[in-house]
């Protein structure tokens, strides 16, 4: 063995040691050489995740004692089965979640109530995340998280699993009448083209203080109670966004999404497909809603049922909803459309230009 060999060997082992800590989450120096090596190491967190634990005087492995923050390593792209099912349950010092490494959740139960009832969490970071096809991936993570501020979901594109991402941030019902309880103001769901599965977002971010829903790129919301719920009691929600929708089908699909929320004007300039019983049931009841537009709507946009929009406005006084000139013949003897969707004082009129 040459001096040069030996030399070419030690830089190869640094090296490769370098590889290694980066891939646990550890931090490199900008010079990267034995020297340095040994604080790199000292980046890595326990169990490769941004975690530092405590160990008590009486040697009891805990959480820490004050607020932390919960990191996936760099190069986690995805959780495997159950891998952080209800692993921080009512942890009330972990105050925010990082999970921006993520690209998909395609596992059963992967993140499913890993965060259930975290009260100090006030930050949730998915801004990686694209696709959620796990059975129960997402369902009730964060449920009753009720400080949380801001999550980002910006570039999540696909939600097609039964469960996946179900009460995902629902918070709990008021203890007297109803309302929003946590404290989430905004999210980005702008980039959500399709929503498959039962109950694939049931109760999602229910009962929070959401002001704005930009759904403006979603397409297709298919499957039985896909998103029942997905919205109800975020009274304070006022703009909702459903220009790209074409398609609702599914027994109670979208039944109460936006029930008692603060709506005024809702259009549907897309939506060429309705079929399923109960498909859009409440979906607006208990808001201040006075336009409703269907400007899209064919005489084959529907299936065998008839009831597609039963209740969809009950408990709504005043509203006006808008159909094409066409469709007249076709739905105008439906019950829901006589009874006025279940509003008082609805005005029903067939004044949009017919479509083909």
């Amino acid at each position: 063995m040459t001096i040069a060999s030996e030399i070419t060997r030690i830089s190869g082992n640094i090296a490769d040691a370098y590889t290694a800590a980066h891939d646990k989450g550890a931090t490199l120096p900008q010079v990267q050489n034995s020297d340095n090596l040994a604080d790199c190491i000292d980046t890595i967190t326990g169990a490769s995740v941004g975690i530092t634990r405590e160990v008590s005087a009486q040697g009891v492995f805990q959480m820490p004692s004050t607020n932390f923050t919960f990191s996936l390593p760099s190069n986690a792209t995805d959780v495997g089965d159950r891998a952080l099912y209800q692993a921080f349950y009512k942890c009330s010092t972990l105050q925010s979640v990082d999970l921006s490494s993520l690209t998909t959740l395609s596992n059963s139960l992967a993140l499913g109530e890993a965060f259930l009832e975290c009260t100090a969490i006030t930050s949730v970071d998915l801004s990686s995340l694209t696709t959620v096809t796990g059975q129960s991936a997402l369902s009730q993570a964060f449920s009753r998280c009720t400080a949380i501020q801001s999550v980002d979901l910006s570039s999540l594109t696909t939600v097609n699993g039964s469960y996946a991402m179900a009460a995902i941030f629902q918070q709990p019902t008021k203890s007297s009448g109803y309302g929003a309880t946590g404290a989430i103001q905004s999210v980005d769901l702008s980039s959500l083209t399709t929503v498959n599965g039962t109950n694939a977002m049931m109760l999602a971010f229910a009962r929070n203080k959401i002001q704005r829903m930009d759904l403006s790129s979603l397409t297709t919301v298919t499957g039985d109670a896909t998103m029942q719920s997905a919205f109800t009691e975020c009274d304070e929600l006022s703009y909702l966004d459903l220009s790209s929708l074409t398609t609702v089908s599914g027994y109670t699909s979208m039944s109460g999404a936006f029930y008692q929320t603060a709506v005024q004007t809702v259009s549907f300039p897309s939506l060429t497909t309705v079929n399923g019983y109960r498909t859009m049931s409440n979906l607006f009841s208990k808001t201040p809603l006075q336009t409703l537009s269907f400007p899209a709507l064919t005489s084959t946009s529907f299936g065998s049922n008839t009831d597609q929009f039963y209740n969809i406005i009950g408990n709504v006084t005043g509203c006006t909803v808008h159909f094409p000139s066409n469709l007249q013949s076709v739905i105008g003897s439906w019950s829901d459309v006589l009874s006025g969707f279940g509003g008082t004082n609805t005005t029903v009129l067939f004044d949009l230009p017919a479509t083909t």
